[in-house]
């Protein structure tokens, strides 16, 4: 499957299943590679354990190899070799969540942003920060939508609301008509469609580095991490923080009532024995 159709079909396939298009383009290359690797051998399940052995050394995390791993199995079942898919490996889940930005660390990049005259990425910071979207999710954010209490989205084939507090709705109000944007979609790229996650990305590095912040700490999921924590902070309600965040499971919130490293070693430090 070399040629340049068959990877069209193969594609066309990922996107009727509504995969993200990150998603797909890691999908896309892990498939490419793999038949380049084969050079024209036979397929069997030994050699797909030997190709398993050198994505290895080259030290990969668990995560990544997995995500890899997941990535050609979707392959090889798209051409019916299912019988030559690869296990993921096991990985001890993780209750620590480290490098969360703080909120003295998202006010200090607001006030840079404001101070620098970017009010595009400042109010990007601020909606992901007060309704805990995902960036995904900011091409939702319509003129037309912002009167609203609550927006209905679309998202990895799940629908959820996401809930609009009455200040976030003002500001965006008042960007909208200083930007002059009057309908549509109101954080775009250099076009009509919305902004991408590369773009947001970017723009958020960037604003990092100005502001003195650890780049470690700045992504696009960073403001949806630090709405989570303070939201659990305030109430302490997992069941409603998931709702609100659009998990189907609680396992997938729980995450956020977990503490750091750091955290976890002061508070055994102050038992005292």
């Amino acid at each position: 499957m070399s040629r340049q159709k068959d990877w069209e079909e193969y594609e066309n396939f990922l996107r009727d299943e509504e995969l993200a298009e990150g998603t797909i383009r890691i999908y896309l290359r892990q498939a490419k590679l793999l038949t380049e690797e084969l050079h024209g051998e036979p397929l069997t399940k030994e050699w797909m354990l030997l190709y398993r052995d050198r994505m290895e050394r080259k030290k990969f995390s668990d995560a990544t190899l997995n995500l890899h791993i997941i990535a050609l199995n979707r392959y090889l079942k798209y051409i019916s070799r299912e019988d030559c898919m690869l296990k993921t490996r096991k990985i001890q889940k993780q209750r620590n969540l480290e490098n969360v930005l703080s909120r003295e660390e998202y006010q200090t990049m607001l006030r840079c942003a404001r101070g620098t005259g970017r009010m595009k990425y400042y109010y990007i910071m601020k909606t992901m920060a007060s309704t805990g979207i995902r960036v995904s999710e900011l091409m939702y954010f319509t003129v037309e939508s912002i009167g609203k209490n609550h927006i209905y989205v679309r998202n990895k084939g799940k629908s959820r609301d996401i809930y609009l507090p009455g200040r976030i709705q003002k500001e965006l109000a008042g960007y909208c008509s200083l930007a002059g944007i009057r309908e549509g979609i109101i954080f775009r790229g250099n076009g009509p469609r919305g902004i991408t996650r590369e773009a947001v990305y970017q723009m958020m590095q960037r604003m990092a580095a100005e502001a003195g912040i650890p780049r470690q700490k700045v992504h696009p999921h960073s403001f949806r991490h630090l709405f989570a924590r303070t939201y659990m902070d305030y109430y302490g309600n997992i069941a409603e923080l998931a709702d609100i965040l659009g998990h189907s499971s609680l396992e997938t919130t729980r995450i956020y009532t977990a503490c750091s490293v750091d955290e976890k070693r002061k508070r055994m430090e102050e038992l005292g024995f």
